[in-house]
């Protein structure tokens, strides 16, 4: 790692080196990509996989490819929420209006993340900084009670009933959206299906072209100026139909969740027929969804990548390509949910064909967009992240040796060696396992709450119920239904430890809490976590009282004579 970091080193200090990179005087444009739902396995070779991602690949070809980046909520609402504000989602304190109060009252339990009106955000430096700020795509923070729903059943949406009601509802999310900072909005989703329950989309749940013909229109008009661009994917998220790209584009190229566009996006791309057949070809045969999916994906990306080429932009714009989450393991925190593919190119400045090694995430790209831009956030902005730009510069810059990750009711330290999981219960939620343990019954649940717990229970052997029923994880503040029990038999145990392995291989496979040869270790990683919790000041379990304990809250390493091979 040392001969990678130190590529970093060199190219930085013939630039005058980091400290200087915030005050250069060009500003850089920000061509932020966060794609949806992707594993290490669905790219190419950047990451060893098997997909076809030919243009993503250059992005790491000319840049840096990250090997520990994560989300550190994988879940897409949280994960957006960091992303755009720097911020832990368990910092979020609440709607700030009359308004968003009574819709966020009436939301399911877990409840929706929204951006603060009221608190500095990523796109609202920017944009008082003199940049111009755009949006295309998913956006998924919004509260789905502020916005309509559609009244009619069956209607199909190339019916003007469907397709006015899409728009009129498209111009409300745009205008919110804009208030959070954003001059430029397109295309914007936020995918919540129950609001277009009685609109047949058919199989058309997808425009990348729309999308990418958003992003390339942003760039044309702000081409003479500084831009930051937030290019949202909804690309890989299900359900993608790949059928739908061998069917009559000029008609279903259409079809956007913001109503039906005038014409089928003409774009520099190829044709939807000729991805499904490269897709099928590099598959050797009928293209799964995420194969088709993720060379679709990768072919808008590239029409982006090369229109700021033609622009003569590429050189000066950082691009980062960030995943909001990883597939396997999404909402839990294991490496195949938190762990997730990275990619950031910035000609002018990082190097070509680099790898970091160090441990990064979401949390830390507003501090490093605001430095690359020479940007201050204002003094009362909440940033729980880092600026990456030194530890691109110097492979001994000093960097944290352990990173909180957080979902509800499971809280996790993650560092070089090893991770530490841990699941504590608020007392009342506590309650109500034991209640229904002892009863066997099990208090009201909302009607679609009732519907997916008699279909999960039937999928489930008797033993398989009995685990599972104690959880009560899919109806409890801040959490999210169970994953599978065979990928994650220990995910309801107290405490958890795992090793860390190189590579991109599912991991995370054995507890190794309870082996006495990992005390040691497990207390350590204990204490670790009550430091890392303890900024957001969020009563966990045990923990709060362990961080007091602590040695004046100095950080603490785990000694290299306990990392010992798990057993």
């Amino acid at each position: 790692m040392l001969r990678r970091c130190l590529a970093f080193a060199v190219s930085l200090v013939a630039l005058g080196g980091s400290p200087s990179i915030a005050a250069q005087p060009s500003r850089p444009n920000v061509l932020f990509i966060v794609i949806d739902n992707v594993d290490y396995q669905y790219f190419g070779r950047c990451y060893g996989g098997t997909g076809l991602t030919p243009e993503i690949d250059r992005i790491a070809e000319r840049g840096v490819t990250f090997t520990r980046a994560y989300a550190v909520t994988p879940l897409c609402v949280p994960s957006r929420y960091t992303c755009l504000t720097g911020r832990y989602a368990s910092r979020y304190r609440g709607p700030d209006s009359a308004e968003d109060r009574e819709a966020d009252s009436e939301e399911e339990a877990g409840g929706r993340l929204t951006l603060e009106s009221h608190l500095p955000n990523l796109p609202k430096v920017m944009q008082g900084a003199g940049y111009k700020t755009g949006f295309v795509g998913k956006y998924h923070l919004e509260n789905e009670t502020l916005l309509p729903k559609f009244g009619g059943a069956g209607t199909s949406v190339f019916e003007p009933a469907a397709d006015a009601w899409l728009k009129q509802r498209n111009a409300l999310l745009a205008r919110r959206i804009q208030a959070h900072g954003f001059d430029y909005v397109f295309n914007a989703l936020d995918f919540r299906n129950s609001q277009f329950k009685g609109i047949d989309f058919g199989n058309a749940h997808h425009n990348m072209e729309a999308e990418t013909l958003g992003a390339l229109n942003f760039i044309d008009e702000n081409r003479d100026r500084p831009f930051f661009l937030y290019f949202s994917t909804h690309l890989l998220h299900l359900p993608i139909d790949p059928k739908l790209l061998t069917q009559d584009y000029e008609k279903y190229g259409r079809v956007t969740e913001g109503g039906l566009l005038d014409q089928a996006p003409q774009v520099p791309m190829k044709s939807r027929r000729r991805i499904y057949d490269d897709a099928a070809a590099a598959a050797g045969g009928r293209p799964s969804a995420q194969q088709a999916g993720m060379h679709w994906l990768d072919c808008g990306v590239g029409a982006v990548i090369r229109r700021l080429e033609e622009r003569r932009l590429l050189d000066d714009t950082l691009v980062i390509l960030f995943s909001d989450n990883n597939q396997r393991g999404k909402e839990t925190l294991y490496e195949g949910g938190a762990r997730v593919p990275l990619l950031m190119m910035w000609p002018k400045r990082l190097p070509a064909g680099s790898r970091c090694e160090r441990i990064v995430a979401n949390v830390d790209f507003a501090p490093t967009i605001f430095a690359a831009c020479g940007v201050t956030p204002p003094h009362d902005m909440v940033l729980d992240g880092r600026s990456m730009l030194p530890i691109l510069a110097d492979p001994h810059a000093p960097w944290r040796d352990g990173l909180l990750l957080e979902n509800g009711h499971t809280k996790a330290v993650v560092t070089d060696r090893w991770k530490y999981v841990a699941l504590r219960y608020p007392a009342d939620v506590q309650a109500r396992i034991d209640e229904v343990d002892r009863t066997g019954r099990y208090p009201k649940l909302t009607r679609k709450a009732e519907i997916f717990f008699d279909k999960f229970r039937s999928t489930l052997t008797p033993e398989q119920w009995k685990f599972a029923r104690n959880s009560w994880r899919w109806h409890t503040p801040g959490n999210n239904y169970m994953k599978s029990i065979d990928d994650f038999p220990f995910q309801f145990d107290a405490d958890q430890l795992f090793v860390v392995e190189p590579g991109f291989k599912p991991q995370d496979a054995r507890n190794v809490a309870a082996d006495p040869a990992n005390a040691a270790v497990l207390a350590e990683m204990k204490q670790k976590l009550a430091q890392v919790l303890a900024p957001l000041d969020t009563p966990f379990g045990e923990f709060k009282t362990i961080a007091a304990r602590d040695d004046g809250g100095r950080p603490t390493t785990v000694r290299k004579k306990n990392k010992k091979k798990a057993r």
